[in-house]
């Protein structure tokens, strides 16, 4: 009986999943806002339908594994290579003022470096998926403005890489240093692999391009994902590490289309229970008691960002925009900031309220960014029109 009502809750949550982002589909906002928000209405702190949150825990892991994979997969090198300059400046940039606020916080509240890292790293990123999915319903994707943001959230998929090994390498009261060696092999053979695959072909890239396909494609891109998280973690390295890596050797091969095609199906699915996790894990009684200390720190953590992306962007050449546009729509706090506050749990880098405070940041931001984008907008339009009156008027001041 209790396996028929775990069977039970898991797919309603699902079919509610499907029809909450068909609806904001609908609505031309991400399906993702949907899912989060289905989740949080089905979990135990609104209507409480679904009870046993560690099933889709373990589902959402297998989907985080897959998003890496995934990511890996699309990173075409070729369309980052013209806007690698711009976007590896922001994404730095955006890490050192990410990490520098939260050392400033941390030097008021007597916070251990590991929990100022994983802050500062998780405020730093931007969602792939919203950002993406705004400047597709404003017709800027194939414009230059969204080459240049597609980009920049190239880079930041990259880093999230070195900031996983980092994280896991912390504890709750600092880094480990015996794991620096490690980390330091580890993206030394990320960024060599990246290199050569850029330049050239890879003779594992060619390999895996021989493997037949037929009917197999996404059972071999699942076994070769899964394989080499595997052989990550047996390394004491993350298992997000290994299937970032077999996606990237495989979208260098030709049949990188067939592979994607094929596994695209399944990622969907599993990124759909990975976005309900995030919803299923707001505690609707923690963010009703902090709920104006979290609109603050939400606040401050999207408007930091958005005038550190619009005066840096602003700085490196794109019109002012172009970079007010990619500055809002990469506003928030994305996915990715989900994986490491997770990671950061478990080695104890933060505290279950650390967690929630996490979590319901992050998933505030990713509901608010299309209103947040459209705000934005709307005020430097204002702001035009205002300037060509006072431009008019003072024309007309002088002719008169």
């Amino acid at each position: 009986m209790e396996d028929h009502s775990t069977l039970t809750q898991l797919a309603l949550l699902l079919a509610s999943a499907f029809a909450g982002g068909a609806l904001l589909q609908r609505l031309h906002q991400p399906v993702l806002v949907g899912y989060i928000l289905v989740g949080f209405v089905l979990g135990p702190s609104v209507l409480g339908v679904v009870h046993d949150e560690e099933q889709i825990k373990t589902l959402a892991g297998l989907g985080i594994l897959l998003l890496l994979f995934v990511v890996g997969l699309e990173l075409d090198l070729k369309k980052f290579a013209p806007v690698y300059r711009a976007a590896i400046i922001l994404t730095l940039s955006q890490i050192i003022i990410g990490v520098g606020a939260m050392f400033a916080l941390g030097s008021l509240f007597d916070w251990p470096l590991a929990r100022i890292l994983l802050l500062g790293f998780s405020v730093s990123l931007s969602s792939t998926a919203v950002a993406i999915k705004l400047l597709q319903d404003i017709g800027e994707l194939n414009t230059t403005l969204g080459r240049a943001a597609v980009g920049i959230l190239i880079a930041q998929d990259i880093a999230v890489i070195p900031m996983l090994l980092i994280v896991g390498a912390m504890g709750g009261h600092g880094f480990d240093v015996m794991e620096i060696p490690r980390i330091v092999l580890a993206i030394g053979f990320m960024s060599g692999l990246i290199i050569i695959l850029n330049r050239k072909p890879h003779w594992f890239a060619r390999m895996v391009g021989m493997i037949p396909l037929e009917s197999q494609t996404a059972v071999t891109a699942l076994a070769m994902c899964f394989s080499a998280a595997a052989l990550a973690g047996f390394f004491g390295l993350s298992a997000a590490y290994g299937a970032f890596l077999a996606g990237l050797v495989i979208g260098n091969t030709a049949k990188r289309s067939a592979y994607e095609d094929n596994i695209k199906p399944i990622f969907e699915v599993l990124m759909m229970v990975f976005f309900l996790s995030i919803g299923l894990l707001i505690d609707l009684d923690f963010l009703v008691e902090k709920l104006w200390r979290v609109l603050a720190l939400l606040g401050i953590a999207m408007t930091l960002k958005t005038v550190v992306n619009i005066t840096i962007l602003k700085w490196l050449g794109l019109s002012r925009r172009n970079s007010i546009v990619i500055g809002a729509a990469l506003g928030q706090i994305g996915e990715f900031s989900f994986v490491l506050a997770a990671l950061g749990l478990t080695t104890g880098a933060i505290m279950p309220d650390g967690y929630k405070y996490v979590v319901s940041i992050i998933a505030l931001s990713l509901v608010i960014t299309p209103l947040w984008l459209y705000g934005i907008r709307r005020m430097n339009l204002l702001r035009r029109r205002r300037t060509r009156r006072t431009g008019k008027r003072r024309v007309h001041a002088k002719t008169t």
